[in-house]
This record gives structure tokens, C-alpha cells and sequence, in this order.
């Protein structure tokens, strides 16, 4: 019986065990109550459009390509610029509601895509990062197979980034019944001084029947703890209530509620405690289940004041990397693998705080953050002087902006949004991307965009969009800290009410190998410590990335990055490493451990909590010492080493999430 004729009562049911449900396969993804199929495999590929011939006149040739993939990976295509074909049958499952509605669901198509359907084009989408899906109910063969043909095409060009064309996230026919959540969100507000929290949920409901839809909406709320670390079952938190919906004849319905959780329900998000929640919501009428929708989020407070960042009414000064979406193995299209190393890698490092990269990140990129603990400024691909998408009121911009706020706005890892990059002659631009954020998609979060001019006199209030932006967000390029000093402070006298995040800093390509390291990193480290008001900084980039832009070396890579594209670890990786440690240093003899923490302002500086310290001795056991909370300013730390650690040949700094960012050096 499919899940969408099952009672109420069963639903229900199967809520509370939710957590048994997903082992088992019952919840796909984010949903219940539909029916889906992954178009996610083979499919044929060419760069001439189906039907046309060679210059021989024979018929074009395919060639099979994966998907998600991107052409750019085939030696045959690995310059190709321009349209390129994708096509593949499927056939609707015999046991599919013949009464279901049918929609044809796309995560990512790079970057112009136009969908055909048996010959009949469905429609078109422009831009490459975010969602689209069209409704085939009525276009869609039941008793035989269906072509479907997508033409993507790369030429659209922004960033110094290779465009790598293609399907290259998940494609997924979906069938549901007349009603359907179209999204769920979840917004909560804790209140720190009684370690309570309210959640405030937000459903779009849609009815695609002829008549009104006299619905109810029934919330329940999980504990996840900390994902992956021991694997914490699901916990039942709270019911909550029921919630009446009508819905009009083919139309969309906003319902909204609020949860209340006292202080024994609430377990904070942070980047060193990044615990996660579960909202389950079925869609009823009477007894009758229609569809429900799983989403996860995070319980934290993020607040910016003058003098610096706010997580859960701490101040923090924290580091970070840009991150290019690349891979030499996987192009942009992001397996969990490429996904999961990088992350682990940007983490050991200490890396907590950052932009990330210039556009809307993969869905699993962006769970993974949730789940390890790192904040970041979600952006949409609007960058450089020339941008042609630089235009007051941009309905394109707006579309690219609503679509990535629309999928990810329960993930606690992102704490703003940013309209672009580098842009000039912006202040009309930012100014009506900002209100739009603020008014209709999200007015609690940072809403900025990155500046690469507001520290270059004369920048002022009626010429760069950082006047209509709650942070400061600086790109700036040198090789000498004193002007970083210089510009820093010309940013502090121009709008003295907003803290400054250096999204990008650098000097130059670095190349690859141990030798390579970032010139004077140190001292430019140094001089953004020095402004208290700078919350952090993030170093352009984490990794090494395929390119044409102009300066490339002729490996075809910038080479900016601490690990190149293979991912190998250069000099540079630990140079970062030793500066983003959030701690001084980390000492040992065969007797003791001293730790040295971090200045009341230094950067980095946040209280470690959970942290605890492991060593190994020369036989290889190992054992760890738990660590008392550590506020930045404290004094030094002396740990006495059990006796079986009186030979310890290694000493590490473990952060609650399992990660070591310091390693210890033994002293005479």
C-alpha cells in the first residue's frame, strides 16, 4: 500500500519510530508519502543536437556520460564549451497512483538547460547551482517509455573558476497525490538566559486538484545529538500541535506554528557542538495521509554587533577557508567522498568560519557542514567588475537568490546570504538584493555581499553596497601585513557600526609541494589580529583548482590552494594549520602537558568545551586526558601524564567532533 493511502493513524505511527523508518528505506530523502525514481546513471551524451548529422551525414554519434557527472571529465569533452545533449528513456513504475501528480525534478544543470520531454519541451532554466523541476503529469507516457532530452550549455562564464558543464547533481521523477509540502522551514530563537528555545515552522502546502483542500498539518520534533559521533539514535522531543489547512482549488497555502522546548529539550548548534533536530510533518485530510517531509536544523543564536560575532552570546574571532568546487576526479559534481575529505581536512585545520566558495553548494556539501561544525556565508555566482548581472531590481539575481534560500534554509551552518563578489559600481544592486533577502525570503540572517573596493579610498557610504550590508565582508590581496593594517582600518572609519570579515586574503600563487607556502602569511595573519573589531578571515583557498583564467600555470591549475587538485597536503596546509590552532601551543614531557591558550583577543579565540588531549605511547596505545572548559585569556594548563603515558611519543588536541587541530611538541 503506498504511503499515501495509509491512515492517519498508521503515519502517525511510523513518525515516532522515524528514526527506525530511515534505516529501513520507508523515508527517501527528505519525504514520505511520494513515490520516487532516481534518473541518476547512464545516459547518452553529444555535443550535436539530436536528429542533426556530421559533416559525413551520418547520424550524430552518443557516447555514454554519467549522471550527475560533467562532460568536462571526458578527454573527448574536456575543453568543449557551449550546448551539449543529454538523453536517456525511463518508464513510469506500473505501481505508481495512476491519479498521481508527476514532476521531473532537477538539482543542478550547468548552466543555461532546456528540458524536453517525447519532443516536447517543458521548459527552460538559467543558472547552474540551484533547483528546478516541471510538472510532466499531463505530458508523460504511462504505458510506454519516455525520452527525455536535456541540452545544458557552459558558455555563461563568471570567476576565475572552471565552468564545468553538465547534469551534475541529482535528477529524480517524483509522483504525489493532490496535496503536497512544498517546503518545510525552521527558524528557532533560544533564549539564553533560560536555555529555553521557541521554534517558529513555516510550510508551503500545494493542491493541484479542482477543489479546495480542507487538510491538517501534524508537527513532531527529534533530537539527532551529534551526527556521526557515536551515532546517537533519533530521541522524541515534542508533538506538536495540529494545525488546520485549506488550501484553494490548484493553489499554495502558507501555514505557520510555533513549538515551544524547555531547557532539558535544548541542545545547542555550534561549530565544536554542532547537535542537529528533526522536524517531521505529515499532510492529512481525515484520515487519509498525503505527503511528509523530514528536514533537519540546529538550535543557535547568531548575533553581529560593532565589536565583533556572536554564537550563543559568546563573542568568538574564528578562521576559515575559501573552497573551490573542483576536483580533477569529479569536476564540480560533488561525491560524498570529495565532500567528506575536504571537510575533515578544512576542520583538522581549525577552519570554523567562512564564504566558502561563489555559489549556491550541494546538498550533501551543505549536511555535512551541519553535521561537523562550520559556519558559512551562503552566496549566489554574481562576481567581478563586468558581472552584466550587476542591475538594480535583477529579476535573475532575485530568482538565483530565492531558489538557494528556498533549499537551504534549515542549515544551521549558514548564518547569511551575500548577493556577489567583487562587484563594482554595486550600491543600486546590493541595496535591492538586501531588501529583497530581508523583506520576502529571510530577515534573520546576515544579509552582505563581498567588497573589493570599500577598503580603497575614496569608498564611502554613497558608493559600495557594505552601507546596506550587516557585515563587512573584505577581499583584499597583498604582500605586506601593514596594508592589510591600513586598508582594515580605512573600512573601521568609513562604517564604524559593522564588525569586518576578511572573506578572502592571499599574496600569490604558492605552486605545489612541501616548499610551497604562503609568502609572509604570518604577518598578515598578525595585522587582521590586531583590528579587534575583524571577527576572522578566511585564506583564498583551501585547494587548487582547474582554471583558464588569466595567470594560470600551465598545469592548467591555480595554484592557491594548501592541497592541490589530488589533494595532497602542501607546505602550506600545516603553515595555516599552526595559526588557526585555537590554542598556543601544545607541550610534553614524560611527566606533563602544558597548554598554552589563546589571548582574551586573539584570532582564534573561543572557549574550548569537550575538548580533551590524546596521547600515544612508543607502543602504540593511546589514551586521552578530558580537559576542563577553556576560555580565551585563561592561564596556562598543566596536565600530570598517567604513568602508561610516561613514553608518549605523540600528544594531540581533540576537538569534541573527534578532530586534532594541534599537535604537541615534545620538550626537553
Amino acid at each position: 500500500m503506498p504511503l499515501s493511502s495509509m491512515p492517519l493513524r498508521l503515519v502517525l505511527f511510523f513518525s515516532l519510530l522515524s528514526a527506525c523508518l530511515a534505516r529501513a528505506g520507508v523515508w527517501s530523502g527528505p519525504t514520505a508519502g511520494e513515490d520516487t525514481l532516481s534518473l541518476n546513471g547512464t545516459w547518452r551524451f553529444s555535443v550535436s543536437a539530436p536528429g542533426t548529422t556530421t559533416a559525413s551525414d551520418a547520424p550524430t554519434p552518443w557516447v555514454d556520460l554519467p549522471v550527475p557527472g560533467n562532460w568536462d571529465l571526458d578527454p573527448r569533452f574536456a575543453t568543449h564549451k557551449g550546448a551539449g545533449w543529454y538523453q536517456r528513456e525511463f518508464e513510469v513504475p506500473a505501481d505508481w497512483e495512476k491519479d498521481a501528480r508527476l514532476r521531473l525534478c532537477f538539482d543542478a544543470v550547468y548552466h543555461d538547460a532546456e528540458v524536453t520531454l517525447n519532443g516536447k519541451v517543458l521548459g527552460t532554466h538559467i543558472g547552474g547551482y540551484t533547483p528546478f523541476e516541471f510538472d510532466i503529469t499531463d505530458a508523460v507516457r504511462r504505458d510506454a517509455p519516455n525520452i527525455l532530452t536535456v541540452r545544458a550549455d557552459n558558455t555563461y562564464r563568471r570567476g576565475a573558476w572552471w565552468a564545468w558543464g553538465g547534469i551534475s547533481r541529482d535528477v529524480t521523477l517524483r509522483a504525489n497525490t493532490e496535496g503536497r509540502i512544498v517546503y518545510q522551514h525552521i527558524r528557532s530563537e533560544p533564549d539564553l538566559s533560560t536555555g529555553t528555545a521557541r521554534l517558529f515552522l513555516t510550510w508551503r502546502i500545494a493542491n493541484s486538484s479542482a477543489q479546495p483542500l480542507d487538510a491538517t498539518l501534524a508537527p513532531t520534533i527529534y533530537s539527532l545529538g551529534l551526527v556521526g559521533a557515536g551515532e546517537k539514535a533519533e530521541r522524541f522531543v515534542v508533538a506538536g500541535p495540529t494545525i488546520p489547512a485549506i488550501v484553494p482549488a490548484h493553489g499554495t497555502l502558507d501555514v505557520t506554528a510555533q513549538i515551544d522546548l524547555t531547557k532539558a529539550q535544548v541542545s545547542l548548534w555550534h561549530f565544536d557542538q554542532p547537535n542537529l533536530y528533526a522536524a517531521y510533518t505529515t499532510l492529512a485530510v481525515g484520515e487519509r495521509s498525503l505527503h511528509a517531509r523530514r528536514d533537519r536544523f540546529g538550535i543557535r543564536h547568531v548575533a553581529l554587533t560593532a565589536d565583533g560575532l556572536y554564537l550563543n552570546g559568546e563573542r568568538i574571532r574564528v578562521p576559515g577557508f575559501n573552497r573551490v568546487s573542483d576536483s580533477n576526479q569529479t569536476g564540480n559534481t560533488e561525491t560524498d567522498d570529495i565532500v567528506r575529505k575536504d571537510v575533515d581536512l578544512m576542520k583538522q585545520s581549525g577552519a570554523v568560519f567562512s564564504r566558502l566558495m561563489h555559489s549556491p553548494q550541494a546538498p550533501n556539501l551543505q549536511d555535512y557542514l551541519d553535521e561537523k561544525g562550520m559556519m558559512i556565508i551562503a552566496e549566489i555566482p554574481v562576481w567581478g567588475k563586468d558581472d552584466p548581472q550587476v542591475l538594480a531590481d535583477n529579476p535573475l539575481t532575485k530568482q538565483w537568490l530565492a531558489e538557494m534560500i528556498a533549499r537551504d534554509y534549515n542549515h544551521p551552518s549558514i548564518i547569511g546570504w551575500s548577493c556577489g563578489n567583487e562587484i563594482m559600481n554595486n550600491f543600486d544592486y546590493v541595496k535591492t538584493m538586501n531588501d529583497y533577502v530581508r523583506r520576502e525570503l529571510d530577515p534573520h540572517r546576515i544579509v552582505t555581499y563581498v567588497s573589493y573596493t570599500a577598503w580603497r579610498q575614496p569608498a564611502n557610504a554613497s558608493n559600495d553596497g557594505v552601507t546596506h550590508s550587516d557585515l563587512a565582508m573584505i577581499n583584499m590581496y597583498s604582500t605586506a601585513g601593514r596594508a592589510f593594517t591600513k586598508g582594515i582600518q580605512y573600512v573601521r572609519k568609513e562604517w564604524p557600526e559593522k564588525p569586518v570579515f576578511m572573506a578572502e586574503f592571499g599574496v600569490a600563487q604558492i605552486g605545489v609541494g612541501e616548499a610551497a607556502v604562503v609568502p609572509r602569511f604570518e604577518e598578515i595573519w598578525a595585522a587582521m589580529a590586531t583590528e579587534p573589531y575583524v571577527i576572522g578571515g578566511a585564506l583564498w583557498t583551501f585547494n587548487d583548482y582547474r582554471s583558464d583564467y588569466k595567470g594560470t600555470p600551465a598545469s592548467g591549475n591555480r595554484e592557491w590552494g594548501v592541497v592541490d587538485v589530488d589533494r595532497n597536503l602542501k607546505g602550506a596546509y600545516n603553515q595555516v594549520r599552526r595559526a588557526f590552532s585555537p590554542v598556543v601551543s601544545l607541550g610534553f614531557d614524560d611527566r606533563r602537558i602544558v597548554l598554552t591558550p589563546r589571548a582574551a583577543n586573539a584570532l582564534p579565540s573561543y572557549t574550548l568545551r569537550g575538548y580533551r588531549v590524546q596521547w600515544t605511547n612508543a607502543e602504540g596505545k593511546t589514551g586521552s586526558i578530558s580537559l576542563p572548559d577553556i576560555v580565551p585569556g585563561a592561564a596556562v594548563l598543566e596536565l600530570a601524564l598517567p604513568s602508561e603515558a610516561t613514553s608518549a611519543t605523540t600528544v594531540k588536541l581533540i576537538t569534541p567532533t573527534g578532530y586534532a587541530v594541534t599537535d604537541g611538541v615534545r620538550t626537553p
